[in-house]
């Protein structure tokens, strides 16, 4: 890695250390995370008998923190737009695509970080849940795949976020958008339009997870690999064409 670009990529980590965003949405992600996987272990009649399809729903749920992932991503960027920082960022920087390359690998890890944290989280949370219930964890081949999946799902959604920062700038109009596509926006189309809402990052996150049962039109896992990575690539390069050509 070239010197400019680590020096530019150590201040980034810095930044993402300091302050309490990362932290308060970490809870969060996990506080939600959890609350969905004992719902699913207290509506199973039996869950002694569900075996490891429980088990890899439970861990499935983990991609739940995506969304906190790509909020933080948003929060990155945005908070240097909302204070004006952004200027002495460029300013310092060797140039402004570096600019844009340590922000998007700083999200990348952090939303690695949600990923871990709302693996590690399943597992915990799954085993309390169901022990409570005279259950255990039914952990096979499949269920490191969905953890495999919730990773990468993670990781993606940090950069993903990041680039709709650079996009609106807005930290209010970034974390809304957000929020309200996240939550139901994509919803919408995937219960209304299958044939589209499977192209969509939503419809590519079912894929990926395999969860055919929440969402049968969804591609094969493979295809929604690709198209997971397609539209954090196609964000990153609309992102970062933006802040190249537009002035702060």
């Amino acid at each position: 890695m070239p010197e400019v670009l680590r020096n530019q990529l150590s201040a980034e980590l810095l930044k993402l250390r300091s302050g309490m965003a990362l932290p308060v949405l970490l809870l969060v992600a996990l506080a939600f995370c959890a609350l969905g996987q004992f719902g699913l272990v207290y509506a199973e009649s039996d869950p002694a008998s569900a075996g490891a399809g429980l088990t890899g729903n439970i861990v499935g749920l983990g991609a739940s923190a995506a969304l906190f992932g790509g909020l933080f991503g948003a929060l990155h960027v945005t908070n240097e737009f909302s204070s004006g920082s952004i200027g002495r960022t460029v300013l310092y920087a060797p140039g402004r695509s570096s600019v844009v390359a340590a922000k998007l690998l700083t999200a990348a890890l952090s939303g690695l970080l949600f990923g871990i944290a709302a693996v590690v989280s399943s597992f915990a949370v799954g085993c309390t849940a169901l022990a409570a219930r005279d259950a255990e964890l039914a952990v096979e081949g499949a269920t490191w795949t969905t953890a495999a999946a919730v990773l990468t799902i993670c990781t993606l959604a940090g950069p993903w976020g990041a680039a709709i920062g650079f996009v609106v700038r807005s930290r209010l109009g970034a974390v809304l958008g957000l929020v309200v596509w996240g939550t139901l926006g994509q919803v919408l189309v995937l219960g209304q339009l299958p044939e589209v809402g499977r192209f969509l990052p939503e419809g590519a996150q079912y894929a990926l997870l395999g969860d055919t049962s929440a969402f049968p039109e969804a591609l094969a896992a493979p295809y929604g690999l690709l198209l997971i990575v397609g539209w954090a690539v196609a964000a990153s390069l609309a992102g970062g064409r933006l802040f190249v050509r537009r002035d702060i």
